[in-house]
C-alpha cells in the first residue's frame, strides 16, 4: 500500500537524520559469506536543498568506504531523491516514494562496470534516534550483494 505524504510531512522524517549517528553494517555477499562493519555518518540541513549526509565505513575485508549523499524532494512530484556519490566514483540518483509513514523505498537503474544494475534502498524510520538501511544491488534480476545498516545516533556528552 503507497500513501502519499505532504512534502513538509518528508521533510519532518528527513530532517531526523540531521546529526551524528553511529552505523552497524552487514553485507551478505553468497549465501554463506557475510562482512560485518562499523562507521560514522553526519548530517546537516542544506538550505533550499535538503539534507546532506557523509558516512564513512570500515568493512573487513574491504577499503574504507566513504559516501556523500544528499536527500531531497521533488515539489513538483513529491518523490524523494537520495543523490549518491561514493569513494568508488559512482553518482546515483535512487528515486523514491514512502510505502507507509515510517518507510521509503528507493531505486536506482543504470550500469556500472558495463553491466546493467540496480539498487533497491528500504528507510526505515524506528524512532528519531534509530533508523535502518537495507540495500539491495542486483543484475539481471540477480541479487549480488545486500546490505543492512543500523544507524543510532551518538549521545551527546553532558560539559561539566
Amino acid at each position: 500500500m503507497q500513501q502519499t505524504k505532504t512534502e513538509t510531512q518528508s521533510l519532518e522524517l528527513l530532517r531526523q537524520l540531521i546529526g551524528d549517528w553511529s552505523v552497524g553494517i552487514a553485507m551478505k555477499v553468497s549465501e554463506d559469506k557475510i562482512f560485518s562493519g562499523c562507521g560514522e555518518m553526519t548530517a546537516v540541513e542544506v538550505e533550499n536543498s535538503g539534507i546532506n549526509s557523509e558516512i564513512d565505513t570500515h568493512i573487513e575485508g574491504y577499503e574504507d568506504y566513504y559516501e556523500n549523499d544528499l536527500w531531497s524532494i521533488d515539489p513538483t512530484t513529491g518523490k524523494v531523491h537520495l543523490y549518491s556519490m561514493t569513494s568508488e566514483g559512482e553518482a546515483h540518483d535512487h528515486v523514491g516514494e514512502w510505502k507507509d509513514e515510517k518507510t521509503l523505498e528507493l531505486k536506482w537503474r543504470g550500469t556500472f562496470e558495463d553491466q546493467e544494475q540496480e539498487e533497491h534502498i528500504l528507510a526505515r524510520w524506528v524512532s528519531k534516534d534509530h533508523f535502518e538501511l537495507k540495500e539491495i544491488n542486483l543484475s539481471s534480476g540477480r541479487v549480488l550483494l545486500t546490505t543492512d545498516y543500523v544507524f543510532k545516533r551518538k549521545e551527546l556528552i553532558p560539559v561539566s
